[in-house]
């Protein structure tokens, strides 16, 4: 399963997620992180020209750690578009930031801009024929955009959201028809920004709506019938172990926390478990996008 799993580097440029407690880290602590990743069999990381100084970062580690062409890490990275935006120009000097010669995938950080910016299509098209980038992709939230991503013949990478509340009941349907499409599904938020580690006394009460489906994966995660330890082993594998899935992304804040991540990587996942986990349902499905926790 390691090698469906990819390393979001967010946190590497800012501070980030619900349960986060220790903040950006350091240089040296990202490196650990990196280094400790590539020890552990992750080959590829997931970042962002929004996400801080997580690019330069990664291109640091790169180049100060004598890595050899074949120690560097694959990279899906995004990017926000306008009017303005030039690609041929852009990329190649995203390429010399993250050194490394191209990128795994380049994907649209909003749905909206596949459309708006035709410009950026062409741009697109003509870095695949170069061998620049290896596939487009596009970072959606709805089954609606899930299913126009799916009809267009410019993307090949769908990534959205998907976990343990977020799942098969709610987005089953558009993923077997993206499949269908041909497309590769990179699934996002596994842990819900660390929301499904939160202590149930601490729980937000913006979130509160939520409480009680997390209070029932708790109970899963303690039942005999399915022998699991943590919500951590419940998140992952849930995910991991789903068939229409390519790629799952996770971010963790340390090189132990990705240890303890890696550890609790399962060989199989009993389908009559992932049956409960896709009866739950919840109140409120917006909670679900972090984007509405704070307004």
């Amino acid at each position: 399963m390691l090698h469906k799993l990819v390393l979001g580097t967010v946190q590497l440029g800012m501070p980030y997620g619900i349960n986060n407690t220790s903040g950006q880290p350091s240089n040296e602590e990202a490196f650990t992180l990196l280094r400790e990743a590539w020890t552990l069999g992750i080959r590829t990381l997931d970042t962002a020209d929004a996400y801080g100084t997580a690019i330069e970062r990664i291109g640091d580690f790169h180049a100060h750690h004598n890595a050899t062409s074949s120690e560097r890490f694959r990279i899906i990275t995004k990017f926000h578009a306008d009017s303005g935006t030039e690609l041929l120009t852009k990329t190649p000097q995203t390429l010399t930031k993250l050194h490394v010669p191209s990128l795994t995938c380049y994907q649209y950080h909003r749905f909206s801009d596949v459309s708006a910016f035709p410009h950026i299509q062409n741009q697109l098209q003509t870095l695949k024929e170069q061998g620049v980038i290896e596939r487009i992709g596009v970072s959606v939230y709805t089954n609606d955009e899930i299913a126009a991503a799916a009809s267009s013949p410019l993307i090949d990478v769908i990534q959205f959201p998907f976990n343990l509340l977020d799942n098969m009941r709610l987005r089953g349907d558009a993923m077997r028809h993206a499949k269908d499409c041909g497309k590769e599904l990179h699934t996002r938020s596994v842990f819900l920004q660390g929301l499904f580690f939160k202590s149930l006394e601490d729980f937000p009460a913006k979130l509160a709506p939520l409480q009680s489906a997390i209070q029932r994966l708790h109970r899963l995660c303690k039942s005999s019938n399915f022998a699991l330890r943590t919500m951590q082993e419940l998140a992952l594998n849930y995910a991991l172990h789903n068939p229409l899935i390519d790629a799952v992304l996770f971010g963790v804040e340390t090189a132990s926390q990705l240890t303890e991540t890696l550890g609790a990587v399962r060989d199989n996942f009993d389908p009559a478990l992932a049956r409960e986990i896709d009866a739950l349902t919840v109140p409120d499905y917006q909670l679900l996008n972090p984007v509405h926790w704070s307004s």
